[in-house]
């Protein structure tokens, strides 16, 4: 089985940290930000030499399982021996207000994409990545760039790799861990009440065939354990 997964989603899920609050970062709307990427990219099309909206992916196997791992750069230069990757961003703030973590997400982005450009191309022996930089409120542009070569960038991506990895074998053991110990679990009651066997019946079905289950039942029935215990049984069983 084939899992996949962005370059976006890889690079924020291993390298965000900071404050959980985003809100003074005051992003623009996906909407707003959009519509800016495609000016400045209309603004290159005037390069023959200038791709937009360049589709890359590269597979890796983590914890016996196969992943690709895609995503779409923003435009692509190539000129002879020479390729130029740019990363566009748009914000509210003002370029030198941003914070390390945030820059180090935009520029583990368009990392990621300088490695696979230097897959695909085994005679380039390094890349330039662009960072172009629009602030909304005064619409000022920054560009940023970076020559990086092969080693450096497999490194890059091979640590992405293996801390993500890391979080999944984690994340199996877990599981099965939490499964193994559902597996022993017995009703926390030396016997059902009255109606209270039938509810915890169609509260598992109910889960396991993804139904709605609507139910009226008198007060001491049980229904809070009722409906718990089935739900962890299911869980266990990877049914929810």
């Amino acid at each position: 089985m084939t899992t996949k997964i962005g370059i976006r989603q890889l690079v924020e899920f291993v390298l965000r940290s900071g404050d959980l609050n985003e809100t003074k970062n005051s992003q623009n709307t996906a909407l707003n930000g959009a519509r800016i990427h495609r000016r400045l990219q209309k603004s290159r099309s005037k390069d023959k030499d200038y791709e937009s909206e360049v589709y890359l992916k590269t597979n890796v196997t983590m914890n016996d399982t196969e992943y690709v791992i895609s995503g779409r750069a923003d435009g692509i230069t190539s000129i002879s021996d020479k390729i130029i990757i740019e990363e566009i961003k748009t914000s509210d703030q003002p370029f030198d207000e941003l914070s390390d973590n945030t820059l180090e997400l935009y520029w583990g982005q368009v990392k990621v994409y300088g490695y696979i450009i230097l897959k695909e191309h085994p005679e380039l022996k390094h890349v330039t990545l662009q960072l172009t930089y629009f602030q909304v409120s005064n619409e000022e542009v920054t560009t940023e760039e970076k020559v990086l070569g092969r080693n450096e960038l497999t490194d890059f991506f091979q640590q992405l790799i293996d801390e993500y990895e890391y979080w999944l074998v984690l994340r199996a053991n877990l599981r099965k861990t939490r499964n193994d110990s559902i597996k022993k679990l017995d009703f926390p009651f030396p016997k059902f009440r009255t109606g209270q066997h039938e509810l915890a019946a169609a509260v598992y079905k109910t889960i396991v065939y993804q139904k709605r289950l609507f139910v009226e039942a008198p007060t001491g029935t049980g229904k809070t354990i009722s409906t718990l215990f089935p739900a962890i049984k299911a869980m266990g069983e990877e049914k929810v």
